[in-house]
């Protein structure tokens, strides 16, 4: 890594972590039962998925895949641990989505048109198994069409350890492209050393692929200090070639007002002022309301080769912050109304995926929104399969 110099902020460790700041994981360390009003017990991990995004697809109007389709790849993806049956819960729930399930839907929305994602970790054994089954998908991945996981090998050293630390080792996803190839991401954890290393290691991923300028220019804007106000929680690489690569990093902000987190998003010369702070207020309350505590936002900035500066997008927490689905669409549709974007489509979905009604269901993790004359915006949906054990 650079040393630090002028123009070259170095991220400064933290010393006031504690297990009250930072990510939540729902479900991590806590038991889980399957209940479900759709499926089965015997039913599979991959069947499962499969259905959930066959039926987000359905109900966007997507075509070019079908249910078969979808199933053979997921299949084939997530190998061996895509026959587990669904009935039985893992010893240690994943941390992927909201209920301990190993695989999570999202779908964003851009203009007219919406595309579907599936986020995967496996549910097999502890940390140290789950990274080994993530590093070795990584590597079946390599040759796929359009798939180059050279990139990530240059900073797999950095975010491996014999026993992670952290609420995941390593996760996956797959988006269904319109007339292309499934693209794949790979979700690193920077805290896998502990979390006063996240930055650092954060730091020297993005030296090494090349990233160093619009690192640079966010670790300035942040003031070189990642703590539990702007912690790095994740970093989500594209697995492309070269110049098309996108580095993902994930703060989590504990303690911090919307409008801090706003112009701390300034870092992006395109970001709307005040546009997260009324997504965050106006989906979960003002600053001193109780969600704020229940589950920190979370702002992503992305990376690209060529370019100086990241582009910022917020992530607005939903369920624990709401006590179930109903109540968090109404706050969303009725956010995004107000800064005209229909959400007829969004509260479609929803109720065409759930596996219950949304009054009794507890599935969205986050909402994503990016403001400006192209909004756009996704939201994470768990299975709703699995509850904790009373």
């Amino acid at each position: 890594m650079e040393s630090a110099g002028p123009g070259h902020p170095q991220p400064r460790r933290h010393d006031t972590f504690t297990p009250d700041t930072g990510v939540i994981a729902e479900m991590f360390g806590r038991p889980t039962r399957f209940d479900s009003d759709r499926y089965r017990p015997t039913d599979t991990y991959a069947e499962v998925a499969a259905d959930k995004v066959w039926r987000a697809r359905q109900s966007l109007g997507l075509t070019g895949e079908t249910r078969d389709s979808i199933l053979a790849l997921l299949r084939d993806v997530i190998t061996p641990w895509g026959e587990l049956p669904v009935g039985t819960p893992p010893e240690h729930a994943c941390w992927v989505a909201i209920d301990g399930m190993p695989f999570e839907t999202s779908i964003a929305w851009a203009g007219t048109k919406a595309g579907v994602r599936v986020s995967l970790e496996s549910p097999r054994g502890p940390a140290r198994e789950r990274m080994a089954d993530g590093m070795e998908l990584t590597r079946r991945l390599a040759g796929r069409p359009g798939v180059t996981i050279d990139g990530y090998l240059r900073v797999e050293d950095l975010f491996t350890a014999d026993e992670p630390q952290g609420y995941f080792s390593l996760s996956h996803a797959v988006a269904w492209v319109p007339d292309g190839p499934p693209a794949y991401k790979v979700f690193l954890n920077p805290a896998a050393h502990g979390r006063d290393q996240a930055a650092d290691r954060t730091a020297e991923a993005l030296e090494r692929l090349g990233l160093d300028r619009p690192w640079r220019t966010l670790a300035r804007h942040l003031g070189g200090t990642f703590g539990p106000e702007h912690e790095p929680v994740a970093l989500a690489m594209d697995l492309v070639p070269g110049e098309a690569l996108r580095t993902q990093v994930y703060l989590a902000h504990s303690g911090v007002s919307a409008d801090d987190i706003d112009a701390k998003a300034a870092a992006d010369p395109g970001h709307v002022p005040g546009s997260f702070a009324r997504a965050f207020r106006a989906v979960n309350g003002p600053d001193d309301a109780p969600a704020w505590k229940r589950k920190p936002p979370v702002t992503t900035f992305t990376l690209q080769p060529g370019r100086d500066t990241p582009v910022a997008t917020a992530y607005v927490p939903m369920i624990p912050v709401h006590d179930h689905d109903e109540a968090a669409r109404d706050r969303v549709a009725a956010f995004l109304r107000s800064e005209g974007i229909d959400p007829t489509s969004y509260g479609k979905l929803l109720a065409d995926i759930s596996d219950r009604p949304l009054s009794r269901s507890y599935t969205q993790n986050f909402i994503s929104y990016r403001g400006g004359a192209s909004p756009r915006f996704s939201v994470y949906v768990a299975p709703g399969t699995y509850r904790p054990v009373d």
